[in-house]
């Protein structure tokens, strides 16, 4: 095969290049260069990818002047200079352009090396996917396909329209080093993110008739979960991306009017795509003014058929929206852009009620006065009367009861709840009034998306476990529904004002993954482990037997499984299967022993459990799990943190992960080493799990310094004072 230059521009993420150079080093490409183009000096790129055996690290200088053109400063990084340094530095037959955060799927590059080689192609492509997961969590199923190429085609006529419509860029394409060297191409330095469309206009219009595509060789685009810290570079915020843009369209337009070759109507139909997609995208924030003409002047070359068909793939009003910024009526095209905007939103939200009583809280409740002397309350978005939450609410009533008015947020209304606080639905009229004027807010989950504290509000952020699973901004691949939860975490943890701690290690973690500052973290202990030590919790447990129908003097083996984040239906609504064997375990057990399940508040299954009455007892629906530990002589998990406040116990532990290499590399990642660090054995098997259960006590025996450990480390903060303590930080002053 013939030798390849693959040029990677590089601005930083370390752990995407890392697996981008792996992506390519498994091409089994003998004849091969990966030229690493960087602009932040080589201080972090991996060690790993700089041994590659076919890598060239590249680091830019600055090469140009103080100012280019008169509107924009010089730009003596980025991805062009990168692109057209990696150009000179090349030797190889043919060249190939590759993001530093995306990857190659299987052999996708040899396909395309193969495929020129053997039709003296000067261009070839193949398939791009888009996914938001590093390879070892790619799957097809949760990725989307620009295009759908069948086999080995021409890259001509509508299929080129159709690739191009989807991306106009030199991503994935594999060119002729010696055509790339004759038309001498150039990417613009001075236009950050649009560079790349006049050179592909150009490019498929000079290489016209030999061009290629194969389906097989996929291409994955990596989105970034992290535009806080790791943004890639669609996700940065562009002064000139609008001018950007119209100047790549005008210079693409204007080298296929001088030699457009048999593919110019395709060429300009995919250019002419994307001008009516970015303009109803950016109009009328960054399109206006003189800015605005000129995109109008633009879309008047459109000829009227073409613009026609063009516009009837668009919604009513965004045609609408477009005719009139065509026609330059633009203050009829705002109107119809608000209207597709209020459109959108009701689609998603915008017919339920919180909507308006948003509205009415911007309006009205935000401009009234803070009650000083208002405590609001939630606890796991308002499902239940339980957690840190609930044992803080009832010290603050049992001491200071006559000095403050409480407000609990339940769904449902319990008889459990602690003197006569205001109760309101999580989302109602009322709720939203009384969270814009609480003096204090005490939650154990993150606020609504839509909540915006006032100023003299104080927020307590209990949190709801010692975290075992990695959070937020530990997180490499986000399994849930919803990819903005690192972006949406940050901007939620800037509004609290104190954040509960169980030990140090917890504080040290949560200042990292919830970049949230250290100072504002108080390490008391979780005041829902108080009970644990309660004087009354003999006297606690019988109440919980009584209240749950377990009989008296069998053995409670507690099962409290957590969820999984790639399985769900839809948000906060997961999936779960019960890998425990129910009825094995009452063979087994069931004459000395029950079970008491206890299934994570997210898990939307209802569980079949008929004909397993006298042997299960379903403690999910139970509102403060808490009081379940106090019945429970056992207790089986496998990744919840409900074993570090089971430990306070000191009673045996058994981590039922029977899927744990899954769920450690691939799902969620772990801070604990579980074969090493957890006080009991991590079992993968029913009939792991059946033996550890009979022969408990050698277990116990053997496991018996680690769980002292474990203690020491995780629970020596507990001792039944941790609302005291977070009372008097919070409201120790007043």
């Amino acid at each position: 095969m013939s030798k390849v230059s693959v040029i990677v521009p590089y601005h930083k993420g370390p752990s995407y290049l890392e697996e981008c150079v792996k992506s390519i080093e498994n091409q089994g490409l003998s004849d091969l260069e990966i030229l690493i183009v960087d602009d932040r000096g080589g201080h972090d790129v991996p060690e790993s990818v700089l041994k590659a055996e076919h890598v060239r690290h590249i680091v830019l200088e600055e090469e140009f002047g103080a100012k280019g053109r008169q509107e924009i400063p010089v730009r003596p990084f980025g991805v062009a200079v990168a692109r057209n340094t990696g150009v000179r530095y090349a030797s190889g037959d043919y060249l190939y352009f590759l993001d530093a955060d995306d990857y190659l799927w299987g052999d996708a590059l040899a396909r395309l090396v193969k495929l020129a080689d053997e039709k003296k192609a000067k261009v070839v492509t193949g398939n791009r996917y888009s996914t938001w997961f590093r390879p070892i969590s790619f799957t097809f199923d949760k990725a989307g396909a620009d295009t759908k190429i069948d086999g080995i085609v021409p890259l001509q006529g509508n299929t080129l329209k159709n690739v191009l419509n989807r991306r106009f860029t030199v991503q994935h394409l594999l060119i002729q080093k010696e055509y790339y060297d004759s038309m001498k191409f150039e990417f613009d330095v001075y236009n950050t993110f649009y560079s790349d469309v006049p050179v592909v206009a150009r490019m498929f219009a000079g290489a016209a008739g030999d061009m290629w595509a194969d389906g097989g060789s996929i291409y994955v685009w990596r989105r970034r979960n992290d535009p806080v810290h790791m943004p890639a570079l669609c996700q940065q915020k562009g002064k000139w991306r609008s001018g950007e843009f119209i100047e790549a369209y005008e210079a693409a337009c204007k080298c296929l009017e001088e030699d457009g070759g048999p593919q110019k109507a395709y060429l300009l139909g995919a250019l002419n795509w994307w001008l009516c997609r970015f303009t109803l995208r950016k109009f009328p924030r960054q399109i206006k003014g003189k800015r605005a003409v000129r995109y109008t002047k633009n879309l008047q070359k459109i000829k009227d058929e073409e613009f026609g068909q063009m516009n009837k793939r668009f919604r009513f009003l965004q045609r609408m929206e477009l005719k009139c910024i065509r026609r330059g009526n633009y203050r009829m095209a705002a109107l119809a852009g608000k209207l597709v905007h209020i459109w959108r939103k009701k689609c998603g939200i915008f017919g339920k009620p919180i909507q308006y009583w948003r509205f009415l809280d911007k309006l009205v409740f935000q401009k009234m006065r803070i009650r000083e002397d208002w405590v609001f309350v939630e606890s796991f978005f308002g499902k239940s009367y339980s957690d840190s939450p609930k044992y803080l609410y009832e010290y603050l009533y049992d001491k200071y009861g006559d000095q403050y008015r409480f407000i609990w947020c339940l769904n449902r209304r319990t008889r459990e709840v602690k003197g006569r606080p205001s109760i309101c639905r999580r989302h109602s009229l009322r709720y939203v009034y009384y969270t814009a004027r609480a003096k204090y807010f005490i939650c154990n989950t993150r606020q609504p998306a839509w909540f915006k504290k006032r100023k003299e509000t104080v927020f307590v952020e209990t949190w709801h476990g010692t975290p075992l699973k990695k959070l937020a901004f530990d997180l490499e691949d986000i399994h849930a529904v919803s990819q903005d939860h690192k972006k949406l975490f940050y901007s939620q943890s800037k509004e609290w004002d104190y954040l509960v701690s169980a030990n140090r290690f917890s504080t040290d973690v949560f200042e990292r993954a919830f970049c949230f500052p250290r100072e504002k973290i108080i390490e008391t202990g979780y005041p829902r482990n108080d009970i644990l030590y309660s004087e009354h919790a003999g006297r606690i447990a019988e109440e919980v037997k009584r209240e749950l129908g377990i009989p008296k003097g069998k053995r409670v083996i507690l099962y409290a499984p957590t969820w999984r984040d790639n399985q769900f239906y839809e948000k906060a609504k997961y999936k779960f299967t019960l890998v425990l064997d129910l009825e094995r375990m009452r063979r087994e057990f069931g004459n000395d022993s029950v079970l008491l399940l206890r299934t994570h508040y997210y898990i939307a299954d209802r569980l079949e459990l008929s004909g397993l009455d006298d042997f299960v007892y379903n403690g999910s629906g139970y509102g403060d799990v808490s009081r379940l530990y106090l019945v429970s002589d056992i207790c089986i998990t496998d990744y919840s943190s409900v074993f570090f406040d089971f430990a306070n116990l000191k009673r045996p532990l058994l981590f039922f992960a029977y899927d744990l290499e899954d769920y450690k590399e691939e799902i969620r990642g772990m801070y604990l080493d579980m074969e090493k660090e957890l006080p009991g054995p991590v079992v993968q098997t029913n009939d792991e799990l059946i033996d550890a259960l009979r022969h408990l006590d050698e277990v116990t025996e053997q496991y018996r310094e680690r769980y002292e450990r474990f203690y020491d480390k995780f629970c020596h903060i507990d001792d039944g004072n941790a609302a005291e303590r977070v009372v008097q930080a919070v409201f120790g002053g007043r």
